[in-house]
């Protein structure tokens, strides 16, 4: 006898796809998660391997999301990663893979290109940076949101096989460096790792003499005059770092403060910067010079514990709270002001002047600028550039001083470099500035110098 048993296993089959898709898929957008992104890298690099061809890996982080999810809530936030992951999809090949690394964070792979043998890196980067500027274009587009129309970017690092590696962690820790690098440079645009021309051996080397140049106090300051541009009294001086390494001589800090902040070093560093900037405070004091100095934080030092240190380190050196000046970008400011309000809050109420830097370039919101205790708003040097021809460029430094006045605040220019420039300022009642005009940034004594002579030719 032959007994035959029939189990439907559908719901089984069902269940186990599910699971499945669970597991590879972000449940939020649909698209394939980081994992599973990884297996299709692995893949790619693979047959790339066997026919000669190029891998791109692109990584997009929306530039203020945050800002979307504090001002219109978390369901907006949703919506809106939705409708990027819609535009991504859209923005690439049916062959190419989008995935959601996490939070605001996408992946893009770019398999298979075929290039011509013998240029094959240049093709594979031309290709690249196409892919990367459709993406770009595709976030462009106004998104309605809690019926309000809202405008988002993105920041995309590109890294190439075979020109930055040959492995799938590799890529994407070079597409990550370089997404960064975007950032720095204005976000709303995109960096290629192999342009940099920073091998990763060479990064673990330089993180390692900075180390060194940390404990053995080998950094510099130098500083920028702040001046009064009616009459070109110095008034205040903008500390700014410098390295000077043994391998590379003078290194700037857009090349080792990024690496700082990978590698955990930036708190050292900051905490050195905000110690020898008051001691050269209390040294120009003591030289009778009347003078404030302006220090430029990192987004890591806006809590209170950090800035109580701060403020320690102020008192310790018998400065008035006045003879210093506390730098915040203004991208800082806004994504984060539910932390940084409280902050700025009791650093107003202890008198220390408190400035926003690069001001223009982010996203403000005027309500929230208005509560801010700060005391001085620092215009960006991109738009200060067009003065005075630039009939765009003056409108909106004009409105950017009356602003400023308006809120009871102190306008400084940044980049000021032609007297047409001061000339316009002064006119439309811009009190300070800073920029070649009148200096670079120079060291402790240099400064001094120019000082005195300034002193002299106002009297």
């Amino acid at each position: 006898m032959i007994i035959l048993t029939v189990r439907d296993i559908t719901v089984r089959r069902q269940t186990e796809d599910t699971l499945k898709s669970l597991a590879y898929h972000d449940p939020l957008t649909g698209l394939p998660n980081r994992i599973l992104f990884h297996e299709h890298l692995d893949v790619a690099l693979e047959r790339a391997k066997r026919a000669d061809r190029g891998v791109a890996v692109l990584y997009v982080d929306l530039d203020d999301f945050k800002l979307v999810n504090d001002s219109f809530g978390h369901s907006a936030g949703d919506q809106l990663l939705c409708e990027v992951a819609r535009r991504l999809r859209a923005a690439t090949r049916s062959t190419d893979v989008v995935a959601r690394q996490g939070g605001d964070e996408f992946l893009i792979l770019v398999a298979d290109l075929d290039v011509d043998e013998g240029a094959i890196l240049e093709d594979v980067e031309v290709i690249a940076r196409r892919v990367a500027e459709h993406v770009r274009q595709a976030l462009t587009g106004p998104m309605i949101l809690a019926d309000t129309e809202v405008y988002t970017s993105g920041s995309i690092g590109i890294s190439l096989y075979p020109l930055d590696a040959a492995d799938g962690e590799s890529l994407l820790k070079h597409a990550d460096i370089a997404m960064y690098r975007a950032k720095e440079s204005g976000r709303d645009g995109y960096e290629v790792f192999a342009s940099t021309g920073l091998d990763p051996r060479v990064q673990i080397s330089m993180a390692g003499r900075l180390r060194r140049a940390v404990e053995r106090r080998e950094l510099t300051l130098h500083y920028q005059p702040l001046v009064a541009l009616h009459d070109g009294v110095i008034v205040g001086a903008e500390a700014l770092l410098r390295w000077t390494d043994g391998d590379r001589g003078l290194v700037m800090p857009g090349e080792f403060i990024p690496l700082a902040e990978r590698t955990g070093l930036i708190g050292p560093i900051s905490d050195w910067v905000i110690e020898e900037a008051c001691r050269q405070g209390a040294a120009w004091r003591e030289a009778g010079m009347d003078l404030y100095v302006s220090v430029n934080l990192p987004a890591v030092f806006w809590q209170p514990t950090a800035m109580r240190q701060v403020l320690d380190t102020i008192e310790s050196f018998g400065l008035s709270a006045d003879r210093m000046m506390i730098e915040i970008t203004e991208s800082t400011v806004m994504a984060d002001a539910g932390r940084s309000q409280p902050i700025i809050a009791e650093l107003h109420y202890r008198g220390l002047r408190l400035a926003i830097d690069d001001f223009g370039t982010g996203h403000s919101s005027l309500a929230r600028l208005n509560q801010m205790k700060v005391t001085t708003l620092k215009i960006d040097r991109s738009f200060i550039a067009g003065l005075p021809h630039d009939e765009s460029a003056s409108v909106l430094v004009a409105s950017i001083v009356q602003l400023a006045r308006n809120l009871g605040l102190e306008p400084l220019a940044e980049g000021v470099e032609t007297e047409q420039q001061r000339a316009f300022l002064v006119e439309h009642g811009c009190s300070l500035g800073q920029g070649f005009l009148f200096s670079k940034a120079v060291p402790a004594a240099q400064l001094e110098l120019l000082y005195r002579s300034a002193r002299r030719e106002a009297a």
